[in-house]
Formats: structure tokens, C-alpha cells, sequence
């Protein structure tokens, strides 16, 4: 199945750290971003087509908010090719309209 992206992503350069909400551990570090989607880069892959909710840490508050949530759905994994890393895309299948207005916010402050 080809899974064409709808929004251009924003590269993020400032280091945002990933969470898994629901185990609270350490999932990855935000690659790039969009209101849609998101990718990451990670030690240890999660498992294709599940879903899983992320906590987003933020680099500087954003709206007095150091982190936000969202639910997602991974849709691939594949080997970085840097010493046991891995690439993950995901989609945003949940979040809020605060959260995407931080989204939002973060890809104009990093650029």
C-alpha cells in the first residue's frame, strides 16, 4: 500500500524529545513535523500499523505548555543506517486544537 504525504513536513533542529504516554518511556527525538504527521528518530523501533500516544516535550514552552500529546498511528519503520537507529513516520490520528496550534507554533520558531 502507498501512503502518499498530503503536507509538507518542517525539519526540526532543535532537540524534541518523545515519550510514550502510556509506558512513560523514552521513545525518540522529532525529526519533522507537520499538523498531520511526524517522523522520529529512535533506538529501538515500534511495531508498523499501531497505535500509540506521544508526549512531546517541547524545547521552551509554547503557550505556557512544555509538552502536548497526540495519538498516533505508526505507518513505517525502516534502518537508519547509523549504528542501531531507526526512522519512524507516523500519522496524527488524535491530538487537540491547542496542541496543533503549538505544532504549528514550533515549526515557525525552529525556522
Amino acid at each position: 500500500m502507498s501512503i502518499k504525504r498530503q503536507s509538507e513536513r518542517h525539519s526540526v533542529t532543535q532537540d524534541v524529545d518523545v515519550y510514550d504516554a502510556l509506558r512513560d518511556v523514552y521513545v525518540g527525538r522529532l525529526v519533522n513535523v507537520h499538523t498531520k504527521g511526524l517522523m522520529l528518530i529512535a533506538d529501538k523501533p515500534l511495531k508498523e500499523d499501531t497505535l500509540y500516544t506521544f508526549d512531546i516535550h517541547l524545547p521552551l514552552p509554547i503557550r505556557n505548555l512544555h509538552n502536548i500529546q497526540v495519538g498516533v498511528d505508526c505507518l513505517w519503520v525502516r534502518d537508519a543506517d547509523l549504528a542501531g537507529k531507526y526512522w519512524m513516520g507516523f500519522s496524527i490520528i488524535d491530538t487537540t486544537p491547542e496542541a496543533l496550534l503549538i505544532i504549528e507554533q514550533l515549526i515557525k520558531t525552529d525556522h
